[in-house]
């Protein structure tokens, strides 16, 4: 009880913060408005208010996203499937069966970080790569135990190629938030919303080599009690090898996925981030 009344307040007031921000931000609402008006073609004053909608819920998602975060301790094996349900976890159970790992793709949708934590919970602890706050090492320990409390490890993703592909060979998970820009030297240019971005490849090149499959999964936030953390049909490395370009064929295959979940809940994604730079 004392919980709950706790999650709900903070829920609340981390929302009030996040549309306020909407309100107030100079830099990431234009950037937000520019690639959701990239991604759903403006054609008359309905389609604007529609993605300035869009917009607006986006930053009270991550609102709630970041009170789930700072809530990430007290959600447990008693409590937790309370707010969380899967949809398709048959796709990982089918993953995990073929014993040669099972790399898992997100990104920064919904409440992802509470995905991650229930999946640990769960028994699928894995090893996730991140990016290191460098300027303020007091946050990034914080951030840096808040994920690890439920089993999760994390990795710098700067020269994470070898402790990833040991945990691959060792028939385990490894996680990839795969949403954002790319250097050219990380990827290859693929569509996404009918333009080619940068998009991350090392994932698929792991696949690729290893054998293990690619699980796309997004955890959409219901209402302010519900979750539910959808995983998409797996990508099968040796569905692919056929292709004249596996590796392009299975980036396309990625960005579709997360077109779906957008599709579904646009306001769900983390619109802030230049995904679309240079457009």
């Amino acid at each position: 009880m004392i919980f709950a009344t706790l999650r709900l307040l903070m829920i609340f007031i981390f929302r009030f913060l996040g549309k306020v921000t909407f309100f107030c931000s100079k830099k990431r609402r234009p950037i937000a408005q520019k690639n959701i008006d990239l991604c759903f073609k403006i054609k008359n004053n309905f389609d604007a208010k529609r993605n300035e909608k869009i917009s607006q819920k986006s930053f009270i998602f991550l609102g709630h996203a970041l009170a789930d975060f700072l809530l990430l301790r007290f959600y447990n094996n008693k409590n937790i499937d309370k707010y969380i349900s899967v949809k398709n976890i048959n796709y990982l159970h089918e993953a995990m069966s073929l014993n040669k790992g099972v790399i898992i793709t997100t990104a920064h949708f919904g409440s992802w970080e509470l995905a991650a934590h229930y999946l640990a919970l769960k028994n699928y602890q894995s090893l996730v790569l991140y990016n290191p706050i460098k300027k303020y090492g007091w946050l990034e320990n914080f951030i840096k135990k808040n994920r690890e409390l439920s089993g999760n490890t994390l990795i710098s993703k700067h020269n994470a190629l070898l402790p990833v592909y040991r945990q691959l060979i060792n028939k385990k998970i490894v996680t990839f938030i795969i949403d954002q820009h790319c250097h050219p030297n990380d990827g290859i240019k693929v569509p996404l919303f009918g333009h080619n971005v940068w998009t991350h490849t090392a994932f698929i090149k792991l696949s690729l080599k290893t054998g293990a499959p690619i699980l796309s999964g997004f955890t959409f936030i219901k209402d302010l009690f519900k979750y539910e953390l959808e995983i998409f049909k797996p990508l099968y490395p040796q569905d692919y090898k056929k292709f004249e370009d596996p590796e392009h064929s299975m980036a396309c295959a990625s960005n579709s996925s997360l077109e779906k979940a957008i599709l579904k809940d646009a306001g769900s994604w983390m619109w802030q981030h230049r995904r679309f730079k240079n457009l």
